[in-house]
């Protein structure tokens, strides 16, 4: 087995970590636009990143632990669309009992 990294190496992410935190309250405040999202995802991306090679030790694994969590990030994303995909195509029906707009 290898030999845990130094606490160092630790700090160090807890220090982005947290570097992140602060830069997703300053991008929520901010007004972007249709940016804000794209910003947000993209420092999710970048915390995940961090958690999965230091916390997850993903950077010292072997190849097929590495290609154990890609095809479960994979899988993810496939049951994402699909529910986006799901979400995106269905029409919306008002319950019979519901008053039409404008009574």
């Amino acid at each position: 087995m290898n030999s845990p990294p130094p606490v160092r190496v630790y700090t160090f992410t807890w220090i982005g970590l947290m570097a992140l935190l602060v830069a997703t309250f300053v991008v929520a405040h901010f007004r972007l636009g249709a940016w804000n999202p794209v910003a947000a995802l993209a420092i999710a991306a970048a915390k995940v990143v961090l958690v999965a090679l230091f916390f997850m030790h993903l950077r010292r694994s072997s190849a097929l632990v590495v290609l154990f969590a890609l095809v479960a990030l994979f899988a993810l994303a496939i049951l994402f669309g699909l529910s986006g995909t799901d979400y995106a195509t269905r029409t919306i029906h008002p319950a019979p009992w519901v008053a039409p707009a404008g009574y």
